[in-house]
């Protein structure tokens, strides 16, 4: 299975996972890291490490961040570049392609359809609700 990492600026992707598990229930192959204020780079970078190898299974990992060029973001970037490592990267993440990760992602689903169906989840859970134009 294609291992999913939520990695975001402050505690925000341990409170994605914790929310999804309250909603949907514990997902196999999904952690989060978190870059905290204070924190060093090359520690930040150690846990970064350390999660995509234990995540990568042999079939690749997905790095949902929370936004283009930050710091989660460009770290992934670096390691993957750095170690030529099978890590696609998707920004903008939110609950709903969490979520997806923990109830539609499944054994034999390629990276390319993983990538494809976060970013369609994801951009389909944006909307505005309630205005009867």
């Amino acid at each position: 299975m294609v291992g999913v990492l939520v990695a975001t600026h402050g505690r925000l992707a341990d409170e994605f996972l914790n929310s999804a598990a309250m909603l949907v229930g514990e997902g196999e192959q999904l952690e989060s890291v978190c870059v905290l204020p204070g924190q060093s780079p090359d520690d930040f970078r150690a846990q970064v490490e350390e999660k995509l190898a234990r995540l990568d299974s042999g079939e690749g990992v997905v790095a949902l961040v929370d936004i283009t060029g930050g710091t989660p973001n460009n770290t992934i970037y670096r390691v993957k570049m750095e170690k030529n490592l099978n890590v696609r990267i998707v920004t903008g993440v939110n609950l709903p392609m969490v979520m997806f990760s923990v109830l539609d992602r499944f054994d034999g689903m390629t990276m390319d359809e993983l990538v494809e169906s976060l970013q369609e989840n994801g951009i389909q859970q944006i909307k505005e609700f309630g205005n009867k134009k």
